[in-house]
């Protein structure tokens, strides 16, 4: 650990453009210096807690945990962390990470008393590292008078190598809060006015109807009373007490600080498992300061943080049908924040047993905000994209249209697929037949696959033109998949049409006896494109093609064609196709 040398005094001008740049910091918003604020947080939580439990207890060990996992989600997400402290904030450059005006519970105001002025930390830095600072700050907030050495001489002592600081000397005075001297009239004043009487000294008198002290027993109701409560399972109901009655009492100017409490109040719930109490806590705010009141909003964008929104979820039961009327009207009131948080625990959960009841949720939550759903599904991937889309369909049946069409000419296969589905269920426009033809101008196979025929379906003769344009178009490429599906959607289109079409492709260039000895001048592909349409369309031109294909067709098509006519002149029981 290295620090600079002490810093000079500051100048007027210095104190000047100190001034200046304070009136320039502003709250934390980039994601450093939001994952910043969390990670600071989860310390001097994690540093208070050995005022509150024993060192052993499972709150302290969860606290740490989380200090543990926010540095590392910060040194190893957004790279070196250097904050600058003043009296009663850190920032991040010009972004506030942390703030707290308690001095008693303030870590910038500890950091900033004892001298020190900037705090790094490397990339690079280690868990061991990382704990030893935990150590240090733990002592500085249990110290009762604190005579012990300063919080720069401990950072000092600790030989960090990945943690470093500057400081300066830093001033503490025997009382924080010294009184000035009085002024010397006020002080002649006060010896003639506030002198004791002469007998002040003296033994105080005897009291004649003293009595001997007399104990009563305390019966097994009462003291089962007593004990239950100050039980470990009654302390989570206290607590949730205590912030109804501070926010009842709580002048306006005072209620951050109760919802600071109130915070506080919910890790301690998240850590003991009540995620019950944690419903009831949020109605409690929405209650006091208004459901839709901009406290209430800041409040909630920080308490329904991952954490909270995860043990929301593990605690209903799997088979819930109906989201509990608390938990929905904290959903109705949730903002973006919250939405996108539980976006992110369906994509993790995938098609495991939550998803169900997290689509539900996701339902409420988006019933008044459809948009955020469909901004969340444009960037979605792959199966998460396929199950946002399906819970779209139900939040607002106009939007997931939208999003049908748009999925469209983009995106991957599985939401073109979904797509697919969907307008294939919607009454039949021109612009569903244009979104149906880039289905069929897909880059992906499988997709032109399904939609040749769902097209050929629901447009009928209006959708011939343009299948057999794509026919053409694309006639050197065609699988024999595809070209097996354009045929007989070119023959469910209109088969007047195909006929026409296949006849132009199969029947041999020029007239007579000459023509009949000219090899046939489609492509295989083509070919085998008129074969599957011919499969399924009867009468005398077809057959005549049949036979066209069985004597001059391509010689892997042929063997084909020739079963073909086999079936037909055995009658209708044995046609295929």
């Amino acid at each position: 650990m290295s620090s600079d040398e002490p810093s000079p005094a500051p100048t007027p001008d210095a104190e000047v453009g100190h001034a200046e740049l304070q009136e320039e910091r502003h709250i934390a918003g980039s994601p450093h210096a939001v994952a910043a604020g969390a990670a600071l947080l989860a310390l001097t939580r994690a540093a208070r807690s050995f005022t509150l439990y024993d060192p052993a207890n499972k709150v302290v060990r969860a606290l740490i945990a989380d200090y543990r996992d926010r540095f590392r989600a910060v040194l190893e997400g957004h790279g070196p962390l250097l904050l600058e402290a003043h009296p009663f904030e850190l920032t991040l450059g010009r972004e506030v990470v942390y703030l707290e005006r308690d001095r008693e519970r303030s870590l910038a105001f500890r950091l900033f008393r004892d001298g020190v002025r900037r705090l790094s930390f490397m990339a690079g830095t280690s868990w061991d590292e990382l704990l030893r600072l935990l150590q240090i700050l733990s002592i500085r907030y249990t110290g009762v008078r604190q005579q012990e050495d300063d919080l720069v001489t401990l950072l000092r002592k600790a030989g960090f190598e990945s943690i470093q600081i500057a400081a300066i000397e830093g001033f503490v005075p025997e009382e924080e809060h010294q009184e000035s001297p009085l002024d010397p009239d006020l002080l002649r004043g006060a010896r003639e006015r506030y002198d004791p009487p002469p007998q002040w000294d003296t033994p105080l008198p005897p009291f004649p109807e003293a009595a001997p002290l007399v104990h009563r027993p305390v019966t097994e109701g009462l003291l089962a009373r007593l004990c239950a409560e100050e039980a470990e399972d009654a302390i989570p109901a206290q607590a949730l007490r205590a912030v109804a009655e501070l926010l009842q009492a709580a002048d306006p100017p005072d209620r951050p600080a109760v919802l600071g409490f109130a915070l506080e109040v919910r890790e301690y719930l998240l850590v003991e498992g009540r995620a019950d109490l944690i419903v009831e806590l949020a109605g409690l705010v929405r209650a006091a300061c208004g459901a839709t009141s901009e406290a209430t909003a800041a409040f909630l964008e920080t308490w329904l943080d991952p954490r909270t929104l995860g043990a929301l979820v593990a605690a209903l039961p799997g088979d819930v049908t109906e989201v509990p009327t608390p938990l929905a009207e904290l959903l109705d009131a949730a903002p973006a924040t919250a939405i996108d948080r539980l976006f992110d625990l369906l994509a993790a959960e995938g098609e495991g047993p939550r998803a169900p009841l997290l689509r539900m949720l996701l339902a409420r939550g988006c019933r008044h905000a459809p948009q955020a759903l469909v901004a969340r599904l444009r960037v979605a991937p792959g199966e998460a994209a396929v199950a946002l889309f399906r819970l779209l369909e139900t939040v607002d049946p106009q939007a997931a249209y939208q999003s049908a069409v748009e999925a469209t000419t983009g995106g991957e296969a599985l939401l073109q697929r979904e797509a697919l589905r969907h307008l294939g269920a919607v009454p039949f426009t021109p612009e569903v037949a244009r979104a149906l033809h880039h289905l069929v101008e897909s880059a992906h196979e499988g997709v032109r696959l399904a939609a040749l025929p769902v097209m050929a379906a629901r447009g009928g003769p209006r959708v011939f033109a343009a299948l057999l344009a794509h026919v053409d178009k694309h006639a050197g490429r065609l699988t024999t998949a595809e070209a097996e599906a354009a045929g007989q959607a070119l023959a469910r289109s209109s088969g007047r049409e195909a006929l026409e079409a296949y006849e132009a492709w199969l029947h041999p260039k020029g007239g007579g006896l000459l023509g009949k000895l000219v090899r046939m001048h489609a492509p295989p592909p083509l070919q085998r494109v008129a074969l599957s349409g011919l499969r399924s369309l009867a009468g005398p031109e077809a057959t005549s093609l049949l036979e066209l294909l069985a004597e001059h067709g391509d010689a892997a098509l042929r063997p084909e064609a020739e079963a073909v006519l086999a079936a037909r002149r055995q009658g209708p029981g044995g046609r295929r196709g």
